[in-house]
């Protein structure tokens, strides 16, 4: 936010304490990027919350950067997760890498306080854990390899990212390969210290396989070093890339030629409800609209929101219970049937069409299609 949103912000919340006896704020923990990023989407919901009287008090952000792994440290992710409870945080969004997911399954349910991830692991589990995925583990194969059977690519050379997620996807693709009669020709695994990605590719590329897979993290396709290692090689595969492909937000041109699994679907009334109110609100589109991650960011502080409406008791507990009885509630991520809901035993959030495919054709984004199922289901 500018400095005078930030001013009008504080005046409006002022206000508010002083027409609700001075109780004390609703504190919100956001741990990592991308939420410096965000902070408008993520106000929207807030700020409708408060004009619709959904709670009775006031409410208050505290920002903790660090994402710990895979770039920093477990150490790092676990004592800014520490210092947002300490602070007094009754949920807390973020962890949105797999990997510190991970680690912070365990001190999210110790510290008896919400925490919302993007991550797509299996491994970030506990009555304390829910996902709101920017991708999942199991899902995106699924996708893939419906995508290459219906296309005809009956063998494929996979990238795979050399770390725990990039083991877990391989697993669930190979089991979809076997599943739908797909051969796997070659496997290269990288990772973001892979300093020659052209000689690795061409050893891909020697396999004759009819298609290209990457599975895994984009860090390599973010840093422009995938688009440069093929145009070296003068290699246009067909290609398709997991949610790592998202990562377009840092620049479409960089995954250039890509089919990729993502969240942004133009037939999704509520994407195109969220983007008028954003632009009505702040007068421009979100940073490199369209993308996905604006509205992920939007629905993650709708599902705080509407945990704290439901909650019993403003506590951590509370607002897990909270959010265990949201259902149906409308989306703007994804196809035009996603929606979220919880349960006491179900904390993937997300139902329905809530990943779909995207292509970067000639530097822009193109909505390629939701999941369709091939003759073999």
């Amino acid at each position: 936010m500018t400095s005078r949103e930030s001013e009008a912000s504080v005046t409006s919340t002022r206000t508010y304490v002083a027409s609700a006896q001075e109780r004390q704020p609703i504190k919100i923990g956001w741990l990592g990027t991308p939420w410096d990023r965000f902070k408008r989407e993520i106000a929207l919901p807030f700020e409708d919350g408060m004009a619709r009287g959904l709670f009775d008090r006031p409410y208050e952000f505290l920002f903790e950067a660090e994402t710990g792994l895979p770039l920093g440290t477990a150490k790092d992710s676990v004592d800014a997760f520490h210092r947002l409870v300490d602070a007094g945080c009754i949920v807390i969004a973020g962890a949105n890498y797999s990997d510190t997911a991970m680690i912070l399954a365990e001190y999210a349910n110790e510290a008896k306080v919400p925490l919302i991830s993007w991550c797509g692991t299996e491994r970030f589990q506990g009555q304390y854990c829910f996902r709101l995925g920017n991708g999942d583990v199991g899902c995106e194969p699924a996708l893939m390899v419906s995508w290459l059977k219906r296309n005809g690519y009956r063998t494929v050379a996979v990238v795979s990212s050399y770390s725990p997620i990039g083991e877990e996807y391989f697993r669930y693709f190979r089991q979809e390969c076997r599943r739908m009669n797909l051969s796997v020709a070659a496997v290269e695994p990288v990772s973001m210290a892979t300093s020659d990605l052209a000689a690795t590719l061409d050893k891909l590329r020697h396999a004759n396989a009819h298609a290209l897979v990457w599975l895994g993290y984009g860090g390599l396709a973010l840093t422009g070093a995938v688009r440069e290692a093929l145009d070296r090689l003068g290699w246009d595969p067909p290609r398709i890339m997991s949610t790592a492909f998202m990562q377009y937000l840092f620049g479409f041109e960089k995954f250039e030629g890509w089919v990729g699994i993502d969240q942004w679907c133009p037939k999704n009334r509520r994407t195109q409800q969220f983007h008028e109110r954003f632009v009505a609100r702040y007068g421009e589109s979100p940073a490199q609209w369209p993308n996905a991650i604006p509205g992920l960011s939007y629905d993650t502080a709708a599902v705080i929101v509407e945990g704290l409406h439901r909650a019993t008791v403003m506590s951590g507990w509370g607002v897990k219970e909270g959010i265990e009885r949201i259902r149906f509630m409308p989306s703007a991520t994804g196809g035009p049937n996603t929606h979220i809901a919880g349960g006491p035993y179900d904390h993937q959030l997300f139902k329905g069409d809530w990943l779909n495919y995207g292509r970067v054709r000639n530097g822009n984004l193109e909505f390629v299609g939701t999941y369709e199922p091939t003759d073999d289901y």
